[in-house]
């Protein structure tokens, strides 16, 4: 059976065209469905906005001159990273992305993880500070938690 991943056409088309115009033919009308399909995916992947929170409040702490480094493995003899450390004061900000959607950092397997790495931290000495979606709602929210980081490092909080 004949089948066909571009769900305009069906196998009755195709049949029609094998017969009026050949095996090449309906070779180059798949294609053609395959280029559209890639197209129109590539397409709403390009419009899909990418929106980097733990960025934002890396570039907040730039602005108040506070050296961070991203993607910061803590542990040598583990992979859990920090999205921000600053490894001199012992501080790290995680951002719990896709709380509303069902992301890795709620469902099962991730949030047992994210336990063990949060305690892991802690029994090393470092200050944790969290951040989820919901705080990104206010305006200059990133603003507020680089002046949360500033605040720890000086001892104010």
């Amino acid at each position: 059976m004949f089948m066909s991943r571009n769900v305009r056409w069906t196998q009755a088309d195709y049949e029609k065209i094998l017969k009026k115009e050949g095996l090449f033919a309906v070779q180059k009308h798949i294609l053609k469905g395959f280029e559209e399909a890639s197209l129109i995916i590539a397409k709403s992947k390009a419009n899909k906005k990418i929106l980097d929170y733990p960025g934002r409040i890396f570039d907040a702490l730039k602005i108040f001159k506070i050296t961070a480094v991203r993607e910061y493995r803590f542990l040598h003899d583990r992979r859990f990273k920090f999205d921000i450390a600053i490894p001199d004061e012992k501080i790290c900000k995680e951002f719990e992305g896709g709380i509303y959607s069902k992301g890795r950092h709620t469902r099962g397997k991730g949030f047992a993880r994210d336990a063990k790495k949060y305690n892991l931290a802690v029994m090393n000495g470092w200050k944790l500070l969290r951040y989820t979606t919901a705080d990104t709602k206010e305006l200059n929210w990133e603003f507020r938690a680089a002046d949360e980081i500033k605040k720890l490092i000086e001892g104010k909080t």
